[in-house]
């Protein structure tokens, strides 16, 4: 009985002097639980919320079947107005890139609202580039903190939108603009102004 409580001394004294506390709980990655339990919590989440979970356990490895298993393939309409709007205001350009290419955008949302993406400068919109399935567009921020100007920036978003209006499967039916960029149509020199006399 003596030698099987000092081996166990033995084995802890052991695990310290390595580094590690036997007592100490597990860490477990999400991404190491089962997939099954992976796809029911994400049931309970907000589409933009799928997608952002599904981004960020499985990155943009398009050939892990994983995925779609978490995000799902239902991806008509992708709009930011699910979510709280604190969470949508905290998310990057890099966040809704990962999240477009996660959901295979370019060939799946038709509608698409960045309802307050206040941080959004449209550089994330890059998956977007050439689709000819979305036919909604809806760039008004909405913001819900007035005290603070939209990101969305013409310079990194026309070139994107272009892509789109100019593919010649072209489906894009409405194009909502943002505010500001509203309000600066009428100076002559803007980017807006020049994308707009193209497309009159």
């Amino acid at each position: 009985m003596n030698d099987g409580i000092s081996s166990k001394r033995r084995r802890v004294d052991a695990d310290l002097s390595a580094g590690t506390d036997p007592t100490a709980p597990m860490i477990i990655h999400l991404s190491a639980l089962p997939i099954g339990v992976l796809s029911h919590v994400s049931s309970f989440l907000a589409a933009p919320s799928r997608a952002l979970f599904a981004a960020t356990l499985f990155g943009n490895d398009e050939n892990n079947d994983n995925r779609s298993k978490i995000a799902g393939n239902d991806w008509d309409t992708l709009d930011f107005g699910d979510i709280e709007a604190a969470l949508a205001a905290k998310l990057s350009d890099d966040h809704l890139n990962a999240m477009l290419r996660c959901i295979d955008a370019v060939r799946k949302v038709k509608k698409l609202r960045l309802t307050n993406c206040m941080n959004i400068s449209g550089t994330g919109l890059e998956p977007l580039r050439g689709s000819d399935v979305i036919e909604r567009i809806d760039l008004r921020i909405n913001a819900w903190d007035r005290r603070s100007e939209p990101a969305i920036s013409c310079d990194d978003t026309i070139p994107i939108l272009e892509s789109i209006i100019e593919d010649e499967g072209c489906a894009l039916l409405h194009l909502q603009f943002p505010k500001k960029w509203r309000n600066a149509r009428g100076r002559a020199g803007s980017d807006f102004y020049h994308f707009l006399l193209q497309y009159k």
